[in-house]
């Protein structure tokens, strides 16, 4: 799910009370000191989640006909098809492919497969980490197209979004988005379509909110260039007084952005991935 950007323009926020006012620091010198952490965090560990999610169910609902996805490689799983609950059991730690270390458990309810209009799945955890992070919250997503017919297209709720790092710090969220699936003939060339709102607080404790202006557009494509951010799209963060305005391009696929932050505009390439 140019999330570095996001985090970008909130650590800003942060940094910069915690400076003097009769200090003359320019905005890029700003960004280069701080911290990105606790956004891309947010955004990587609950796209985690999902994969996670979805694969259990894929798993549970062939009733373990098919192989295991790599990411439940040392799951136990467990299906309750009369209450349609399935529980994806990590135990005190287990190490999947790729070197992640995950605990605790994800528990998921759901009524429908994902492609049916009206199918949900409601996502909680029970003591669960990523490593050594603790993943809290509900997540719901929701299929609100209209018909088999139309583009999916999901409504994906976070309530108390909670991620608990191991130096005590703490990062929340809640976020409203809706994400449409473009479905092309060659499904490489898919996109996803986001629109919506989020709000919480850094590991600094500086709130924000956030509001997409525009519809920011995924392509799969892109993946293979190792860009994951939208490639196009406007997105609007508000933290204090500050305000910043991130541009994500006109379509094509790389990691730069212009940022217009406090009547400021400069571009920047942003990493792929954001420190978790």
């Amino acid at each position: 799910m140019k999330k570095l950007l996001f985090i970008t323009a909130i650590a800003f926020a942060t940094f910069l009370t915690s400076c003097s006012k009769d200090e003359e620091i320019g905005t890029s010198d700003l960004i280069e000191e701080m911290d990105a952490d606790s956004d891309a965090a947010l955004e990587s560990n609950y796209e985690d989640v999902d994969l996670i999610a979805e694969a259990g169910i894929a798993f549970a609902d062939e009733s373990g006909r098919v192989e295991r996805d790599t990411v439940l490689e040392c799951a136990d799983i467990e299906h309750d098809k009369e209450n349609k609950i399935i529980t994806i059991d990590y135990g005190d730690g287990c190490e999947i492919r790729g070197g992640r270390t995950l605990k605790g458990k994800i528990i998921i309810e759901y009524n429908e497969r994902k492609l049916v209009p009206g199918a949900f799945r409601i996502i909680k955890f029970e003591d669960f980490f990523i490593d050594e992070v603790q993943v809290e919250g509900v997540r719901t997503l929701t299929n609100i197209s209209e018909s088999l017919n139309d583009n999916p297209t999901f409504n994906i709720v976070l309530e108390g979004g909670k991620l608990s790092f191991p130096d005590g710090t703490t990062a929340t969220r809640d976020a409203d988005h809706v994400k449409t699936w473009i479905r092309a003939n060659n499904p490489l060339n898919d996109e996803f379509h986001v629109d919506g709102e989020a709000s919480g607080s850094n590991r600094r404790d500086v709130r924000y909110e956030i509001e997409i202006l525009e519809t920011l557009v995924y392509k799969r494509a892109c993946r293979a260039n190792r860009v994951f951010i939208p490639v196009s799209g406007i997105k609007q963060i508000t933290f204090g007084d500050n305000v910043a305005v991130i541009n994500y391009g006109d379509g094509d696929c790389d990691n730069e952005v212009t940022i217009t932050l406090n009547g400021e505009t400069f571009t920047r390439v942003v990493e792929p991935r954001g420190n978790r």
